[in-house]
């Protein structure tokens, strides 16, 4: 089996990368790829100071492990207006981690731009989900994330920021239809039936048992 080399994935990133924000964002704003130190840089430079009740103990720029990661900073010419950060948190499994509009540019669709360009870029990553977490209390990142086929898989207690809810992008479609399932909804597959270590089958006899009592 040939192993595929970080500097292989680097240029198969930056390649799809390219060819998904080649227009930038709503085919008007520019977008910047930056190294992490930049990104936080300038969040807290230009941005932090109007989110002054953020309640941060840890600070997130101090993880920054991952190999494989997008860190953009959106401009209106030479304004910037956006901030966003994701990357691979597992082999298959692609984050979007942070994201900041500036005030005076929400609801113009930005983010839901971005969010749509992310999708397109973990798929031809060949990712199987994308994820993502919101504060429950944000009703317009939920809303965006719901129209987008993203659905709630969790939700965590943080000490930091409260209630967060995780959300989940599914790419590959058998995945998905597992998540239904696991969900109580209708949805089984061939591949559902051969690893169910038998059970599937034994569940059609009793069914089929049922039916000739």
């Amino acid at each position: 089996m040939e192993l595929i080399s970080n500097k292989k994935i680097e240029s198969q990133s930056d390649f799809i990368f390219k060819e998904v924000f080649k227009n930038g964002l709503l085919n008007k704003y520019d977008v910047e790829r930056v190294h992490i130190n930049k990104y936080w840089e300038v969040y807290y430079g230009e941005f932090h100071s109007n989110y002054a009740n953020e309640l941060t103990f840890s600070l997130e720029k101090n993880d920054n492990s991952s190999a494989l990661s997008n860190n953009l900073i959106v401009r209106d010419k030479n304004k910037i207006i956006a901030m966003f950060r994701s990357e691979e948190k597992e082999p298959k499994v692609y984050y979007m981690r942070h994201a900041v509009v500036e005030k005076n540019y929400r609801r113009q669709g930005i983010y839901e731009d971005y969010v749509d360009k992310i999708i397109k870029y973990a798929y031809e990553l060949n990712y199987s989900k994308i994820i993502s977490c919101f504060v429950s209390a944000n009703n317009v990142a939920y809303k965006i994330k719901i129209n987008k086929d993203f659905y709630i898989t969790s939700l965590e207690f943080h000490p930091e920021f409260g209630s967060v809810v995780w959300i989940t992008h599914f790419l590959n479609e058998e995945l998905k239809r597992a998540f239904f399932y696991r969900c109580g909804m209708i949805e089984f597959t061939r591949k559902m039936f051969d690893n169910s270590e038998g059970n599937a089958k034994k569940l059609l006899g009793l069914m089929q048992d049922i039916r000739n009592y």
